[in-house]
C-alpha cells in the first residue's frame, strides 16, 4: 500500500519514487514554519503563505511511523472549501484538537 508523504526539508527520497515540489499554497487558521504549526497572532492575516514542500507516494512501511504529533490537514481548491483535493500530514505538536477547532486548512488558491 502506498501513502502520500510530505517533506519540507527537500525531496522525498525512497527507491525510485518521483517527488513533486508544491509551491504557492496558502494556510488558514494558523501558521506553519516548515517544522510545526503555531498560533496566528491576533493582528495577523487570516490566510498566510504556506512553505514549499515535496510530496511523493511511498510504501506505507517507509512512511513516518510516529503519528501522535502529525495532523492530516485538508487541502481545498479554494478558500470556499467546497472542493477537497487531498490531505497533507503536517507536524503539529501534541495538541491536534487545537488545530481542528481553529479550522486549519490549506488552499490551492484564495478567492
Amino acid at each position: 500500500t502506498l501513502v502520500l508523504n510530505t517533506s519540507w526539508s527537500g525531496e522525498v527520497k525512497h527507491g525510485k519514487n518521483i517527488s513533486i515540489k508544491i509551491t504557492g499554497l496558502q494556510l488558514e487558521g494558523c501558521l506553519f514554519d516548515g517544522g510545526r504549526l503555531s498560533e496566528s497572532a491576533p493582528d495577523s492575516l487570516s490566510v498566510n503563505a504556506f512553505p514549499s514542500c515535496y510530496i511523493a507516494w511511498i510504501p506505507r512501511e517507509n512512511a513516518q511511523q510516529e503519528t501522535s504529533e502529525i495532523i492530516s490537514l485538508p487541502v481545498y481548491f479554494s478558500s470556499d472549501r467546497d472542493k477537497l483535493v487531498t490531505r497533507l500530514n503536517i507536524p503539529c505538536g501534541s495538541d491536534k484538537d487545537k488545530w481542528l477547532q481553529c479550522g486549519a486548512a490549506i488552499f490551492l488558491k484564495n478567492i
